[in-house]
C-alpha cells in the first residue's frame, strides 16, 4: 500500500501530556483518526464494539479551533452518553461564511469495565503544538492532550 494513502497515528510522550500525530488521505479522515487516537489514549478501542452511533456537530472560526472542538466533544461524549467509542466518521466538513462546520458520527457502546480495557483519563485537548498540514495526497495533524 502506498504510504501516502495510509491512515494512522502515533504518540509522542510529553511531561503530563501526550502529543498525537495522525495522518490520512483527506482532512475528513485525518479528523476521524484524531478522534480514534484520542480514544486509544483513554482505552483499548479494539475492546469496544461500534454498535451504536452518536451524531456530533461542532463549529470553529478556523481549522485549529474546529479540531479542538471536535476532539473536545468526542472526549465529553464518554461522560455525556456513558459510552466508549471505537469508530469515527466525518459526514460533512464545510466553511460557510467565516465559520467551519463539522458533522460526524461516533460509534461505540455502553461502558462496561469488565469488557473495556481502560488506560488513562484525558482531561482536554490543548492548543499546544497544534498543526494541520494538508498536501495533495495526505493530511497530517499534530495536537496535545492534557492527561
Amino acid at each position: 500500500m502506498n504510504q501516502m494513502t495510509e491512515r494512522g497515528f502515533k504518540f509522542h510522550e510529553h511531561t503530563a501530556d501526550i502529543t498525537v500525530e495522525c495522518w490520512a488521505p483527506t482532512l475528513e479522515t485525518a479528523f476521524a483518526e484524531a478522534a480514534l487516537a484520542t480514544h486509544e489514549v483513554i482505552m483499548n478501542t479494539s475492546t469496544v464494539s461500534p454498535t451504536e452511533s452518536t451524531k456530533i456537530c461542532v463549529t470553529g472560526y478556523d481549522l485549529n479551533e474546529l479540531l479542538v472542538e471536535w476532539v473536545g466533544q468526542v472526549i465529553a461524549l464518554i461522560d455525556i452518553e456513558y459510552k466508549f467509542y471505537s469508530k469515527f466518521e466525518i459526514t460533512s466538513l464545510a466553511k460557510i461564511d467565516n465559520t467551519y462546520t463539522l458533522e460526524g458520527l461516533a460509534w461505540g457502546e455502553a461502558i462496561d469495565f469488565e469488557k473495556h480495557e481502560t488506560r488513562t483519563e484525558v482531561k482536554a485537548m490543548t492548543y499546544a503544538d497544534i498543526r494541520i498540514e494538508t498536501e495533495s495526497e495526505i493530511t497530517r495533524i499534530w495536537f496535545t492532550l492534557d492527561l
